[in-house]
């Protein structure tokens, strides 16, 4: 579902929770993300590695105030940067300001620079974690942010020495290929034919694209395309 990625750390002493603390009770996490199949698996994942800790999923700004409102006290906010009623970093501030800075809120994004990084923080996030972070350390960036510190993904030198995020691992031409057939609804049978290759090799590649975007099937890998934005480099390939 989610993929290998670099990361910094930065300490951030105003809110934390010792890690004592959060073996001892029940975490609840609001995840307001835009993408339900994806939200779902990542709650899915959530349930399998910590019975301890709770999602509570939201699709809205809307429904993260709602559930603050109505008395949830989280230990984190995580907010989908594509969520429909985000509005920049207004949705941001609003969360942020509805908890009175008293609860952690990261973003989760495809950051596409280091200055856009530095908005989301200076708003007052406690990090930004990159949608095709790896699983692992997925879940580690919650435990941190929970604990009080910010959370940055590492950024990677660009042509006009912007720094700029890889939004995931180099595709190969063929692996575009995959993504394109999928996109287009097509069997593995039909790829094969289309691209003149074993139908083997289609697997092959197929698996390896499943593994780059960090998606458990083939609707799950079409979801990750759509988020990371790449349905125009598989249409073009």
């Amino acid at each position: 579902m989610l993929m290998n990625s670099v990361f910094r750390l930065y300490f951030f002493p105003t809110i934390s929770r010792s890690s004592n603390e959060l073996m001892e009770n029940n975490v609840e996490i609001i995840l307001a993300y835009a993408n339900v199949f994806s939200r779902d698996l990542i709650i899915e994942e959530s349930h399998q590695r910590d019975e301890t800790m709770e999602i509570l999923p939201a699709n809205r700004i809307s429904e993260v105030t709602a559930l603050i409102n109505r008395g949830v006290s989280p230990a984190l906010i995580i907010l989908d940067a594509g969520l429909s009623d985000i509005k920049g970093l207004a949705g941001l501030t609003r969360i942020i300001e509805v908890t009175r800075r008293e609860v952690p809120v990261a973003i989760m994004g495809v950051p596409t620079s280091n200055s856009e990084m530095r908005m989301v923080l200076e708003a007052g996030s406690m990090g930004y974690i990159p949608k095709n972070i790896g699983i692992k350390a997925f879940f580690s960036a919650i435990t941190l942010m929970i604990e009080g510190q910010i959370f940055m993904p590492q950024e990677t030198s660009h042509h006009n020495n912007e720094k700029h995020f890889l939004p995931i691992n180099d595709l190969t031409g063929r692996e575009l290929d995959m993504l394109s057939g999928l996109l287009a609804g097509k069997s593995d049978k039909e790829i094969a034919i289309k691209y003149g290759i074993a139908l083997v090799t289609v697997k092959h590649h197929l698996k390896s694209l499943r593994g780059k975007l960090g998606a458990k099937n083939r609707t799950h890998a079409v979801c990750r395309a759509i988020e990371l934005g790449l349905t125009q480099e598989a249409t073009e390939s």
